[in-house]
């Protein structure tokens, strides 16, 4: 199986359904987040030196696990998004598909990632708590919850801290890179909170 043309082929079908302007935009489930995901399952799997078999299913995964938002609400849309990919990777390898299906359905925030290849995909898609990027994207996540509900925050910071205070990374590797970048975000944002700009 020739999985450098596989993945583009997937690439080009996943953009297509982000830039659609028949389909909704939000400001931070979109392309570039999955893109961002898609990067970090590659720069983890290259760092715990997985075969080309392992990482191309991380990746497919990577590709599809957040599309299914475009088609209905935020409740099930990683099962959307495992219908979305088993209808497009059909002609593939059934326990390619099969592999693929579990890493998008780790994503959920209600399961625990046992195997390996769960634990990155996980990892990835919140790899950027870790990071300073986290100042951006939790502006975008309220904006989106706004748009997505009708409703109004006032108290979003306390809901991140929240979130970031329960959040874990499962693999070694972000744990050692991102810990204390999660906890300078923690303390951030319990400095927004101290300190409420009026």
């Amino acid at each position: 199986m020739n999985f450098v043309k596989t993945e583009k082929d997937i690439a080009g079908i996943v953009t297509r359904m982000y830039e659609s302007p028949d389909l909704i935009q939000y400001p931070y489930h979109n392309l570039a987040h999955t893109e961002s995901v898609v990067g970090h399952v590659k720069e983890i799997a290259a760092y715990y030196l997985l075969n080309e078999t392992d990482t191309f299913i991380l990746t497919a995964a990577a590709w599809f696990h957040d599309i299914g938002h475009l088609y209905g609400p935020m409740k099930g849309h990683e099962e959307r998004g495992v219908v979305i990919m088993q209808h497009y990777l059909q002609n593939n390898a059934p326990d390619h598909v099969a592999a693929i299906s579990r890493c998008i359905l780790a994503t959920r925030s209600s399961t625990h990632p046992v195997t390996l290849q769960e634990q990155i995909i996980r990892d990835a898609d919140t790899y950027h708590i870790g990071t300073p990027f986290f100042h951006q994207t939790d502006v975008l996540v309220e904006k989106e919850m706004e748009m997505r509900t009708g409703t109004k925050f006032p108290d979003w910071h306390r809901k991140s801290l929240l979130f970031l205070q329960q959040h874990i990374f499962y693999t070694e590797y972000c744990r050692n890179l991102l810990n204390n970048g999660k906890q300078q975000n923690i303390d951030w944002l319990v400095s927004l909170i101290d300190h409420p700009t009026p």
